[in-house]
């Protein structure tokens, strides 16, 4: 399905400071920075709100940031600069088409994520610490290799995860919506987690996936199981995980929390077997240029009358 912009005059994006104008005939570049960056006096003035077609929202910004689109009678399409879009399409008007920043994260997201395995199984986070300390613990632990890791959620991210974990030796076994070949669907879920090593949750968060590893699916883990997640932080029942990691039964490498960010007070903080990161798997020297290359294209897209990527919700306007 092709988003055409209006055609017989000129069209207007809105787009942060930082990322390039991609110089395309006929396009008018407008600047935000977000919410959170900009008072609401540096807005662009009502006059130019009124004439953005297409609007590449703020990355990781606050909700104000989407709600500005209240503003934008023209608005034709909302492009993101993150993976995920939760929270963002019910702020929309209707008849606005969102698409996500896909392919753009990846790369990062998947790096940390076995960063995040291999600190965890070889202790690395607690040699930090010995190393403030002046400590020196030379014990065993963990390997990566030989593990049985449990990826749930085989989209773009999954699939990095995995080919990057294809030279460490494991057996890797991706969950997904819908099961194909070689890739177990979520009914099969309950026996993969029950024998799994390391669980990698790299889904989106809907209404479906929001509590996936409650209660019950977090007991199926086995005893000294690693839970890494890089997706976000309601896909996990935090005072069920929270229960699991304080009493030592299970391990978790957390990228995001629910809450976000997780208050100092939060027991998680201090419990054993827990490495928590600051929501930073996308958010590498990779990112900007990898964004802005997925801006430009978008937008050539856009004025050519293509049919853009990354799709969520489909809500085409005439071409008039």
């Amino acid at each position: 399905m092709r988003y055409l912009s209006r055609v017989g005059r000129q069209r207007t994006v809105l787009m942060p400071s930082w990322l390039a104008d991609p110089g395309l005939p006929g396009l008018r570049v407008a600047r935000w920075d977000g919410f959170d960056s900009a008072a609401e006096s540096e807005l662009p003035d009502q006059s130019m709100l009124d004439q953005v077609e297409f609007f590449v929202l703020p990355y990781m910004g606050p909700p104000r940031d989407v709600e500005l689109t209240a503003r934008m009678p023209s608005l034709r399409v909302v492009q993101t600069l993150t993976a995920g879009v939760d929270g963002v399409p019910e702020r929309l008007p209707p008849g606005v088409a969102l698409f996500s920043a896909e392919g753009v994260h990846d790369a990062s997201t998947a790096e940390l994520a076995v960063g995040l395995m291999i600190a965890c199984q070889r202790g690395i986070d607690l040699a930090a610490r010995d190393t403030l300390a002046g400590r020196w613990r030379h014990e065993r632990r963990r390997s990566l290799a030989d593990s049985r890791v449990v990826v749930v959620g085989w989209g773009g991210v999954g699939r990095a995860i995995g080919r990057r974990l294809a030279g460490f030796e494991v057996d890797v076994v991706p969950v997904a919506r819908t099961a194909r070949d070689g890739v177990l669907g979520t009914a099969e879920l309950d026996g993969a987690l029950a024998r799994a090593d390391i669980v990698v949750l790299a889904l989106p968060l809907t209404a479906v996936t929001r509590g996936l590893l409650d209660a019950r699916r977090l007991a199926l883990l086995p005893d000294g199981c690693l839970l890494v997640n890089v997706s976000r932080g309601p896909v996990v029942a935090t005072e069920a995980l929270t229960a699991e990691v304080v009493g030592g039964r299970l391990r978790a490498a957390l990228d995001v929390t629910d809450p976000e960010p997780l208050p100092p007070e939060h027991p998680l903080w201090r419990a054993p077997g827990v490495l928590i990161t600051p929501h930073i798997g996308g958010n590498s020297a990779a990112f900007p240029a990898r964004a802005e290359a997925l801006v430009a294209a978008q937008l050539r897209r856009w004025v050519d009358g293509a049919t853009l990527v990354g799709a969520v919700t489909a809500a085409p306007r005439t071409n008039t």
